[in-house]
């Protein structure tokens, strides 16, 4: 363990809060990798890293599915309040209340819930629920169709993030070497900060422009 990760601890920060404060900047990392590099947007930045982190709380299977389900409510308040004539905040309002409520009915048959951590688990529900807002946001501006990629976008970062920062491997490596892994993340961002390039899902969706001139 570092000279740094020992004073942290010395003056009272725990070793977990330790590991997950450093995890915080990697996973940000995987959100940044997945929209310049891959192409893969999902529901903006904090809400994939958000639930990516909450699935540690819930396990990934039970995360997985209270977050489709919560999609699942979500869509359907909004279906039902299709032909009433509400403001944009009571309308969302009204689809997190039906979100909640169906979230609670659902929880006591959910699969893996044994693998539920309360109370960090409440935390992990509230973050879940609440990302419903953008995506019914999204459902108001884009349509069911785009919504729901980006929808599945957001499970594949957020399930990306989740195995990287439960990684045990990584884990001792914040904690052993703390200052090269900040360094080594600054150095990645400044790389992708300076990407000019092409997106792998811009080379799939254009390949038949680019392969036309080579």
């Amino acid at each position: 363990m570092s000279l740094f990760t020992t004073f942290l601890i010395q003056n009272g920060l725990p070793e977990y809060a330790i590991t997950w404060l450093f995890m915080l900047p990697i996973a940000i990392t995987i959100v940044v990798i997945s929209r310049q590099i891959i192409g893969i947007k999902g529901f903006g930045i904090a809400i994939p890293l958000l639930i990516g982190l909450a699935y540690t709380a819930t396990g990934i299977q039970a995360g997985i599915i209270i977050f489709l389900a919560a999609l699942g409510f979500g869509l359907i308040v909004r279906w039902s309040l299709r032909n009433t004539r509400l403001l944009y905040l009571p309308k969302i309002a009204l689809i997190l209340t039906g979100v909640t409520v169906g979230t609670l009915f659902l929880t006591p048959f959910l699969p893996y819930r044994e693998g539920l951590q309360f109370p960090q688990a409440v935390f992990a529900f509230l973050i879940l629920i609440l990302s419903v807002e953008q995506f019914a946001s999204l459902l108001i501006e884009r349509g069911v169709r785009k919504t729901a990629g980006m929808a599945l976008e957001t499970l594949l970062i957020s399930s990306a993030i989740f195995f990287v920062v439960t990684w045990p491997w990584l884990q001792t490596a914040v904690l052993t070497w703390p200052l090269f892994v900040l360094i080594a993340i600054v150095l990645i961002n400044l790389g992708l900060g300076k990407w000019t390039g092409l997106r792998f899902s811009e080379y799939i969706r254009f390949k038949d422009i680019i392969f036309k001139f080579k």
